[in-house]
């Protein structure tokens, strides 16, 4: 398993989301330069960032920082604000390894599979939010509050024909809470879709929560909150 901390930028600081609300808030002292190469000194291989203000305006705002902390020496997956074929050409072109997509997955399929065609799959990590209803994985899309009339599993079915292998799922419930992922929702996910590499976020608490996930088959875990609160020794688990 991919141990992968997370890094949210907004203004130019590192900060988290309590389930993506930007009104809940919390920011840190460390600069996300410093966060990567910290993280790349560790031993880290790749890194998740989200640019907040790109999600917000539609359009990625810290390209140049977001560049600058993959030239540290590790791996960056980024998204936020990449809705258009021309953005994800200039971020791929910039140097960013994995483009991350999100919404528009579930609200433009075609540019979507644009997009895909045009940077080749294995550089592209779909970003599937999801709630629950009646134990099924509904996305959520426009800052998770709405919800689309497609499952999950339909939309992994969609994509898979696509030849995308990367899917970075998180169950909104339990983003930023602490009490642990969906173990379920990914021991499912990888019963019905074993040849995709399933990342893992939110809830994520310590090396139990890790290792039970490893267990379930999961590929990746995205590394948070627990990584600013020490509830995690990302050092030890890298060692």
């Amino acid at each position: 398993m991919i141990l992968i901390p997370a890094i949210d930028i907004q203004a130019g600081r590192c900060v988290r989301l309590r389930q993506g609300q930007f009104d809940q808030v919390t920011q840190f002292d460390t600069l996300p330069i410093d966060r990567a190469t910290y993280f790349a000194q560790l031993g880290a291989k790749r890194l998740h960032i989200v640019d907040l203000d790109g999600a917000q305006t539609g359009t990625m705002q810290h390209l140049s920082l977001i560049c600058a902390m993959q030239n540290t020496g590790i791996l960056v997956q980024a998204g936020g604000g990449i809705r258009s074929l021309e953005q994800a050409t200039l971020c791929f072109s910039a140097g960013i390894s994995n483009l991350v997509l999100g919404s528009i997955a579930i609200t433009n399929p075609g540019l979507t599979a644009q997009i895909i065609k045009e940077i080749k799959p294995q550089h592209i990590i779909l970003a599937l939010d999801i709630r629950m209803q009646n134990k099924i994985p509904i996305p959520a899309i426009h800052g998770w509050q709405t919800t689309s009339n497609s499952n999950l599993w339909d939309v992994v079915s969609h994509y898979l024909q696509l030849n995308v292998k990367q899917i970075l799922c998180t169950d909104i419930a339990c983003d930023g809470m602490m009490q642990g992922p969906n173990f379920e929702l990914y021991k499912e996910a990888v019963k019905r879709f074993p040849q995709i590499e399933w990342q893992a976020s939110g809830g994520i608490r310590n090396a139990d929560d890790i290792y039970r996930l490893d267990g379930l088959g999961v590929s990746a875990a995205i590394l948070g909150l627990s990584l600013y609160r020490g509830t995690l020794d990302l050092k030890a688990m890298l060692s």
